[in-house]
């Protein structure tokens, strides 16, 4: 075993006497640590100065050694140090001066940012690598502190001679080595992270949605409206922008959705002063009929929700004397026909009131089928502007649309092969860890989706990546939530668990959570769902060996309708 080099080869147009020094040094013994070219910045006289050594040398039993090296020809001259060059150009230098004032500031700097480093002992010395020198130079240079040609032949002889001079004993602790280490030659990785792309991808979404926003404002005489577009049209930020504009002109206006989270977020949007009252079609049921003290069903079924929920909303509504100038739907697609009877019957003047609903028929999935509530004129949204194109291609191939022909570019979708269900907190957690590890991603900008219940439950039971986790509305750092719960909300980035994709519920989920991803999306799910994405994605194989179904359509969409309008 011989030194450790830092660097471990030369750059070419390294001088010729210091690559000699080098390659005598490369030949010391294990322990010693051997630096080129060692430049520092430290406090010279109370201002700040640079400071450079040719070699550096660390060992734990010896401590610091400084060498200068000298190539040229060398006169003293009534102690005064002149070289020559090879045009026959002489300079006046100071080699022992150089190496003197290189250790002094080396070790003010190796103090000042090595904590609890302690008594370090250091030494100097020149190698004269072309000259035969065999006697002391004057009382800075005595002959112990002179390298020559000679000394090239046997380097450790030559560093003993100067650790023996200096009286050298380090002592120190392998920490402190690699402390020093650290100082002299920094290994730092600087690198494009993903934190940085979500800064410059948020932006240029907004500008996309006010694109959007422009074009869509042009339907405000129309009385009746339906607006329709896939996901990351921007339907909900446009749902509330017009809820937004109505009030300004005088409207009362109720916004409401399907999704009890979305309807939280909604109602976020709007003070108490704002005439726009906006929530969650369940949650205004529950909020009214309490309010008008009506009867609550025991336990409502959803069969009674979608029957017999909308008289009971009307009646409490009359009792309270609530009306409307204006409703907004979003969610339409999961809407009940009778909830828009009812809606519709809040209206204090339906003849003249404005009636506006978004809905996506892509993601129907609480009832079979989708149908417009009423004739209006149609809308149709078309330009995705909260996915980047990867993200929006491979959301478009769930459902068998075309890929967008415009969007932002963004960091390919990635795949996370897995059949494991037991280990998936494990699976997840390293996602998490490198998310905000080492892409530097606030852990408020990713969620964690399932399509399953199950596997929620499982991903909140311990931590992931070391850091707690929470449902929707807590304030844990990590946020794992169904699909059916997510459903209308957006975050930068998205771990979508997907079981299967085979029927037409578990297709619509996988579209409905991928889509949820503005700027990153990956999908941690068993094979032949990686293949299915078709995202040109790069695998990461956990294990590929079980096979577990995702769930009935009854049974998702009973466990879908409990999280989303749970009370």
């Amino acid at each position: 075993m011989t030194a450790r080099l830092y660097p471990p080869t030369l750059p070419a147009d390294v001088p010729s006497s210091e690559r000699r020094v080098w390659e005598a040094l490369a030949r010391l013994p294990d322990g010693w640590r051997v630096f080129h070219g060692v430049a520092w910045q430290a406090l010279r006289r109370g201002t700040p100065g640079d400071g450079e050594a040719d070699f550096v040398l660390l060992h734990p039993d010896r401590g610091l050694v400084v060498v200068e090296v000298k190539g040229g020809d060398i006169r003293l001259v009534d102690g005064v140090w002149y070289t020559g060059d090879r045009r026959g150009s002489e300079h006046r230098i100071d080699p022992f001066g150089q190496a003197t004032a290189s250790k002094r500031a080396l070790l003010a700097y190796l103090h000042e940012t090595v904590p609890d480093l302690g008594w370090l002992p250091a030494g100097h010395a020149v190698w004269f690598p072309f000259l035969d020198v065999d006697r002391t130079l004057g009382p800075a240079a005595p002959a112990e502190l002179i390298l020559d040609h000679g000394d090239l032949h046997d380097p450790e002889a030559a560093v003993e001679r100067i650790c023996a001079r200096w009286e050298l004993d380090g002592g120190l602790d392998p920490t402190q080595v690699e402390a020093i280490t650290l100082r002299l030659a920094p290994t730092v990785e600087i690198r494009h992270t993903l934190a940085l792309d979500l800064d410059d991808i948020d932006t240029r979404i907004v500008e996309l949605t006010r694109t959007q926003q422009r074009a869509f404002a042009g339907l405000r005489s129309a009385r009746r409206v339906i607006v329709y577009g896939g996901a990351g049209t921007g339907k909900t930020v446009l749902a509330v922008g017009r809820a937004r504009r109505l009030a300004q002109e005088g409207y009362r206006v109720l916004l409401t959705c399907f999704n009890r989270p979305l309807g939280d977020r909604l109602a976020a949007q709007f003070g108490e002063g704002d005439p726009v009252a906006a929530a969650s079609f369940h949650r205004l049921a529950y909020r009214w009929v309490d309010e008008a003290d009506l009867v609550w069903p025991t336990d409502p079924t959803s069969d009674w929700w979608d029957d017999e929920a909308a008289d009971l909303v009307v009646e409490a509504a009359d009792r309270l004397g609530l009306r409307f100038d204006a409703v907004v739907v979003d969610e339409g697609q999961d809407f009940a026909p009778s909830w828009f009877l009812a809606l519709e019957a809040l209206l204090a003047d339906p003849a003249v009131g404005q009636f506006v609903v978004f809905a996506d028929p892509h993601q129907v999935i609480y009832r079979d089928g989708w149908e417009p509530p009423y004739d209006a004129v149609e809308y149709h949204l078309d330009l995705n502007v909260r996915n980047t194109r990867p993200i929006a291609t491979a959301v478009a191939e769930m459902i068998g649309a075309d890929a967008p022909s415009e969007g932002i570019d963004g960091p390919p979708v990635e795949t996370v092969v897995t059949d494991d269900w037991d280990r998936l907190g494990r699976t997840v957690s390293r996602v998490v860890h490198r998310l905000v590890r080492e892409e530097e991603v606030e852990p408020s900008s990713v969620v964690v989706l399932t399509q399953r219940r199950d596997d929620k439950d499982l991903l909140l039971s311990d931590t992931l990546a070391g850091l707690p986790t929470g449902e929707l509305g807590s304030d844990a750092p990590i946020v794992v939530e169904t699909i059916h719960r997510f459903k209308g909300l957006e975050s930068d980035v998205a771990v979508v668990v997907l079981r299967n994709l085979e029927g037409t519920l578990s297709r619509t989920l996988a579209y409905i959570g991928m889509s949820r991803a503005r700027a990153h999306l990956i999908v941690v799910g068993p094979a032949e769902v990686v293949e299915k994405v078709k995202m040109g994605a790069s695998p990461v194989s956990e294990a590929v060996h079980e096979r577990e179904a995702g769930g009935s359509r009854s049974e998702l969409d009973q466990q879908g309708r409990a999280d989303a309008a749970r009370r």
